[in-house]
């Protein structure tokens, strides 16, 4: 089950990756559109996902026991980046469609510094 959830994590990352490219794209328009909006949405989903199933990993695998880079910065720098996107996410919404972009363009460039920064402490153990 450990090996289940350890290839489903490896792999969803590259989903999460290109939505995050791609919501990253939208932010650059001028004014934020309903596609832009859903694209945002969808963004934070992809990332949910990839948090869920390191969680579940990290339950399964006892990740408690692993050392302190592995088991619990990594995790916890995850999840802070996920934090900032779905703020940052709620943000914009609330912003309106001329400052929407700008306020999400922000929260997703610091979302993938917190998830690059856990990515890298994570290959690193």
């Amino acid at each position: 089950m450990t090996e289940f959830f350890s290839n489903a994590h490896a792999y969803w990352q590259y989903v999460a990756l290109a939505a995050v490219i791609l919501a990253l794209g939208f932010s650059f328009q001028s004014a934020m559109t309903r596609t832009a909006e859903r694209v945002y949405r969808l963004t934070a989903v992809a990332v949910d996902i990839q948090v869920a199933l390191g969680i579940v990993l990290w339950l399964v695998g006892s990740g408690w026991d692993l050392g302190i880079l592995q088991g619990w910065i990594h995790p916890l720098v995850g999840l802070a980046g996920l934090g900032v996107l779905h703020a940052y996410v709620s943000r914009a919404r609330q912003a309106g469609p001329e400052e929407g972009n700008g306020v999400f363009r922000t929260g997703i460039i610091l979302a993938t510094l917190l998830v690059i920064g856990a990515i890298g402490i994570g290959e690193m153990a």
